[in-house]
């Protein structure tokens, strides 16, 4: 029996050998061809697969930092677009928002004119000065599109809508004397 360090001093030699090329073996080295099969033609050379591009192994570019971000043409088309979109959606925008400040005054007008008629037929006169709800209700809305106006008489309540940009002038009154009680509902509109 051969202990481990024969073997491994035999394997050292044997290394060394083969590296200075005057060992050969004594068992005939395998090819790396197969063996012929009966019908194959032994001058015949194997036939290799072509090998596909493989890009994840393809070297890098010869600029990679020039790849690594937008070009300046790029990101000016970027720019314009952005501009064009904004350019179009921005009146649009302006215009409904416009139009929800208005609908917002035109509520308030109209809860104003219930609260009045309300305290006219409970009281039999309009609110008076230092009402907190008819305070909280008359305050203007503060809407540079339109100038809110409200009047108040002791039979009388009144908001005005007014504004450049209306194609109808809101008015919302309440006239009430006895029995008879006059309403006037116009609401304001935005212009076109």
């Amino acid at each position: 029996m051969v202990d481990r360090s024969q073997a491994l001093k035999l394997t050292l030699s044997l290394l060394r050998q083969a590296t200075a090329r005057r060992w050969t073996p004594s068992v005939p080295m395998p090819t790396p061809a197969p063996t012929p099969i009966s019908s194959h033609h032994p001058s015949s050379q194997p036939r290799l697969l072509p090998l596909l591009p493989q890009p994840w192994r393809q070297q890098s570019r010869n600029h990679p930092l020039a790849a690594a971000g937008f070009t300046l043409v790029e990101l000016l088309i970027v720019v314009v677009i952005i501009g064009v979109l904004s350019g179009v959606a921005m009146p649009a925008f302006l215009g409904q928002q416009n139009k929800a400040k208005i609908n917002a005054a035109n509520v308030q007008a109209r809860g104003l004119m219930s609260y009045c008629l309300a305290h006219f037929i409970d009281n039999g006169t309009m609110p008076g000065s230092g009402d907190k709800e008819y305070d909280r209700l008359a305050k203007d809305p503060n809407h540079a599109i339109i100038t809110w106006t409200v009047m108040r008489k002791e039979n009388e309540c009144r908001v005005d809508i007014v504004g450049n940009n209306l194609s109808q002038e809101g008015i919302f009154s309440i006239l009430a004397s006895g029995d008879a009680t006059t309403i006037q509902a116009t609401p304001a509109k935005v212009g076109k």
